[in-house]
């Protein structure tokens, strides 16, 4: 599909995160780059109020005026912005295979490639499969301010013939970062991303995020945490793959994997560990809120219902299916014993709300 022929020509050529309407972008870019902030807000008509002007002899002609509605300037980093929201028609939608449902996009525009900065260079296929570890992190020692937030207001608009000049458009291999956030964010809400380049409709599966890593400030003993995960992974068989026998000097912080072994879904695994560093997400949480303690529980497919990354077989969709709510009770199983923030493979915050509705939802 060549998105130019499908798309208006006010959005051709640019760099588009298509997310349903109302979605706080602001703090799905706060996951990625923590000190990402409005350079301008977006105006909804329908959510302020009405201008009153007063006109004519002695008023007698006070007319209310709606206010224009205004794009807004989400600054991401020094030299990243994301613009919109820039209303999808359902036309459009259905023509990119979206469905027919009301959607905004917002353009990824880069405004100078001078002194950028990147806390870590991401690439953005890599991005569609992120495991917590290889996300944006911090060490855990850092402070709160990783990625710096740029001054400065709106940057050029478009040019002739409703074109981004291309030093606008973010380039692979210099703006990783920033790509491989938009995939990431896209999965999170059921979006899509619509390439510069115009080759293809990028709409990553949000079930395809299985990982869920708890961070807390709480070691739980090895020995007692297979008792205490077994009722949360009923049907399979569930042992220690590595439980090292606590020391007299440090009885409880010791690191330790077990595995939960379905008959036909596969493997589920729990790895704990110190960590030395955290996810970027974190920074933007009650420092009382998290820890160095890394509960990582992960899903590996049988081997015979595997396809690739972007085609999985129904096979792998069907035990994905199955697997996912387990998964989420194993997650909120440890957290409400060891509490923490618990944090998705994409990089975002799982609320404990969220994480009860996965615990109970077939999410095919």
């Amino acid at each position: 599909m060549n998105l130019a022929e499908v798309l208006p020509v006010h959005l051709a050529g640019r760099h588009l995160l298509v997310v349903p309407p109302g979605t706080d972008v602001r703090a799905l870019a706060a996951a990625w780059f923590p000190a990402a902030d409005w350079d301008r807000r977006p105006v909804d008509p329908a959510e302020q109020p009405a201008v009153v002007k007063l006109r004519g002899a002695r008023f007698r002609g006070i007319v209310a005026e709606a206010p224009a509605p205004t794009t807004g300037v989400l600054r991401l980093d020094a030299t990243t912005t994301l613009d919109g929201p820039l209303p999808v028609e359902d036309a459009t939608s259905r023509a990119l295979g979206l469905g027919v449902r009301p959607l905004d996009a917002w353009e990824l525009r880069v405004t100078s490639t001078a002194d950028q900065t990147a806390t870590a260079p991401v690439s953005a296929v890599a991005a569609a499969d992120l495991a917590t570890g290889g996300l944006p992190a911090v060490g855990t020692g850092a402070t709160a301010a990783v990625v710096p937030a740029g001054a400065g207001g709106p940057h050029g608009r478009t040019g002739a013939g409703g074109q981004v000049p291309a030093a606008h458009v973010p380039v692979p291999g210099r703006d990783d970062l920033a790509l491989g956030w938009t995939v990431a964010a896209a999965r999170r809400v059921g979006g899509a991303v619509l390439p510069a380049d115009g080759s293809r409709v990028v709409a990553p599966d949000p079930a395809s995020a299985v990982g869920l890593t708890l961070w807390s400030a709480v070691p739980l003993p090895p020995q007692d945490v297979v008792p205490l995960l077994r009722p949360a992974l009923a049907g399979a068989r569930v042992g220690p793959t590595e439980l090292p026998q606590p020391t007299q000097a440090d009885p409880g912080t010791q690191p330790f994997s077990l595995a939960a072994t379905f008959e036909y879904d596969g493997v589920v695994t729990v790895q704990a560990s110190r960590a030395r560093e955290v996810p970027l997400v974190l920074s933007t949480v009650d420092q009382r809120q998290y820890g160095t303690w890394a509960y990582r529980v992960e899903w590996q497919p049988p081997g015979d219902v595997e396809g690739p990354d972007d085609q999985p077989s129904q096979l792998h969709l069907i035990a994905r299916s199955r697997v996912l709510p387990s998964v989420a009770r194993v997650a909120a199983t440890l957290w409400r014993v060891a509490g923490g923030t618990v944090v998705d493979s994409g990089g975002f915050v799982v609320p404990a709300e969220e994480l009860a509705e996965r615990s109970r939802t077939d999410l095919r």
